[in-house]
């Protein structure tokens, strides 16, 4: 009799578990999945993390381990930086072979960022308008080849239908203020154009794409594309850093971070008149030495900025 018990038992039991599984399994085939959480960095605590990188003019290799190594991305080229900011100062095109890869890297991780509560910014450097203009003189032959030829790249860059073309028309900007305390810009600020404001700027910019109109001014020489003034101290070191304090006056900021004129000969970041300028191009890409270095800011519980220069040896700090 014991075992009929036994046996009865077990029927009753397997049968609870098979409704358990079937009732279970259709809600939860319904319920939607929670989207992957990178790792939580310890710095998020009480402070907000924003990195800048510059000018990587095609090497994708270089940008691969410039965002590793400012953990940004995973090995997989995956967004891990959670509610971080990501700005990218422009410059991405000409001198190299990677341009496809690093600007659908670019798409792919705003889209990440987006889903876990971070941001991808881009501006549009110099070689972004001469490349949506047509000038293709530091274009290289290898590039060329990845798109399928001449045509093909044509088709890419064209502003309205081309893949390419209408993400840096529609995606990127001239300048950004970051939090209302670092203007960012690919070439430097002046006073004049500071005047206008990054609204205004960004909106004249976007006209004079519309209307291809690229020899209009704030795509010329001393335009916030090309500019080299600040960090080549033109005006002599003092009044130098009186226009840069001139400028964080006009937009409201504690400091100006550009791309655009390489540190080449140190292959590190610029930083000029007490961390109140900041020039992040320091040679990425392999024709310029590839000199590997990205920019944090860390925001402060009381308000204040912790400046630092990641390199492959470690983070220095600036300010």
């Amino acid at each position: 009799m014991s075992r009929l018990y036994i046996l009865i038992a077990l029927t009753l039991l397997c049968f609870a578990l098979l409704q358990s599984t079937t009732v279970a399994d259709p809600s939860s085939r319904h319920r939607p999945q929670r989207p992957h959480r990178p790792p939580h960095h310890h710095h998020h605590r009480g402070s907000k993390r924003i990195v800048a990188v510059g000018d990587l003019h095609s090497d994708y290799n270089n940008t691969l381990t410039v965002l590793q190594m400012a953990k940004i991305i995973d090995r997989r080229g995956n967004w891990i930086a959670g509610r971080d900011t990501f700005i990218q100062t422009g410059d991405n095109v000409d001198r190299g072979a990677g341009t496809i890869a690093i600007y659908q890297l670019l798409q792919k991780l705003r889209k990440q960022a987006h889903r876990t509560g971070g941001a991808v910014v881009n501006l549009r450097g110099n070689h972004e308008v001469m490349n949506l203009q047509g000038d293709l003189r530091y274009v290289t032959e290898e590039e060329i080849a990845t798109f399928g030829g001449p045509e093909a790249r044509k088709a890419a860059w064209d502003m309205q239908s081309g893949w390419l073309g209408s993400f840096v028309y529609n995606s990127f900007n001239i300048s950004h203020i970051q939090n209302g305390h670092t203007l960012f810009s690919h070439a430097d600020m002046s006073v004049e154009w500071a005047n206008k404001g990054v609204d205004q700027m960004n909106l004249m910019a976007h006209t004079a794409l519309t209307e291809k109109l690229f020899k209009e001014p704030i795509f010329k020489t001393f335009g916030p594309v090309w500019n080299r003034d600040l960090a080549k101290e033109t005006a002599g070191e003092k009044e130098t850093c009186e226009i840069i304090d001139n400028i964080k006056k006009i937009l409201g900021v504690n400091r100006l971070v550009s791309g655009h004129t390489a540190q080449s000969k140190t292959g590190k970041v610029l930083s000029l008149c007490n961390g109140g300028y900041i020039g992040i191009d320091v040679g990425i890409t392999s024709y310029y030495g590839g000199n590997l270095a990205a920019l944090e800011i860390i925001e402060n519980r009381n308000g204040s900025q912790t400046i630092s220069a990641i390199y492959p040896t470690g983070k220095v700090i600036l300010a």
